[in-house]
């Protein structure tokens, strides 16, 4: 009984996380959206309640009607708004790869180049030390004669040690070049990019602000239902106001943040275009 119960316990405890994440990864807009809901019963209800309003019947109803297709932009917008949202962040997410990769073939064949020119002098330079150890073994000595032939050989051998050496320099200065560039490339493209975290931040502010005007429009929203369900014209006409103008206020700063997300854009196919 006991497993029994913390079995279901977890599960419990499983299904709320769940939640909870599709909660907080759902698209701005959706919670608005669900909190207002334009039925068969409420139009209904509006229906009969601008009938009794006489001459004012006409101004509730265009009311709604503006309300409605106010509400209708707004959720297009969340739509357009996070598509461009999430293709932001596919696109930033691939030019940061690609800056990345940016010259990684022609620095891992410099590379390459440095290493194999390495390996191939590394005999030569073995053999140049080992003569310079016995032309200094045969001066110790003060065998003449030997230090003489081993000193030529070493000499001769020096010209070719420092042809080798200014080749291996060349390669390793190449590679040390195209390095720097790369830097400096990325670094430059890379600088581009961080202008999105000013109009991230931007964005966010923007969200926060739209907070409390969704607050009261679902508030008022409640009233406006209570409203048309008694058929209290003047009632439902002062909250259909008040809807109206935070609607507007929800509109403007989704477009804000629509606008903003257009600037990242532009900023994301900047940097693409600097890519080489």
């Amino acid at each position: 009984m006991v497993n029994h119960l913390r079995t279901g316990i977890t599960v419990l405890a499983f299904i709320i996380l769940i939640t909870a994440g599709i909660t907080a990864l759902s698209p701005p807009g959706q919670a608005s959206a669900a909190a207002i809901e334009f039925t068969d019963s409420i139009n209904a209800q509006l229906d009969a309640t601008a009938d009794k309003a006489g001459k004012n019947g006409s101004k509730l109803r265009k009311q709604y009607t503006d309300f409605k297709s106010s509400r209708t932009q707004i959720l297009s917008l969340d739509d357009r708004t996070s598509a461009l949202h999430y293709d932001n962040e596919s696109k930033a997410s691939a030019v940061r790869k690609a800056i990345s990769n940016i010259d990684a073939s022609k620095i891992s064949k410099l590379e390459e180049q440095v290493k194999t020119t390495k390996s191939k002098y590394q005999p030569l330079y073995t053999s140049y030390t080992s003569f310079n150890k016995q032309v200094a073994a045969a001066n110790k000595l003060k065998d003449k004669s030997l230090y003489k032939v081993l000193k030529a050989q070493a000499e001769g051998m020096k010209l070719v040690v420092d042809i080798t050496k200014q080749d291996l320099k060349s390669k390793e200065a190449a590679l040390k070049t195209a390095k720097s560039e790369r830097t400096k490339k990325q670094k430059q493209i890379r600088s581009v990019l961080s202008e999105i975290d000013t109009v991230k931040t931007k964005i966010k502010a923007e969200k926060s602000a739209i907070s409390t005007p969704n607050k009261q429009l679902t508030t008022e929203w409640s009233n406006f239902k209570a409203a048309v369900k008694k058929n209290d014209a003047d009632r439902a006409t002062d909250t259909l106001a008040r809807l109206l103008t935070l609607s507007t206020q929800i509109n403007t700063k989704k477009q804000n943040i629509y606008n903003h997300e257009s600037k990242v854009s532009s900023i994301i196919q900047r940097a693409n275009s600097m890519l080489p």
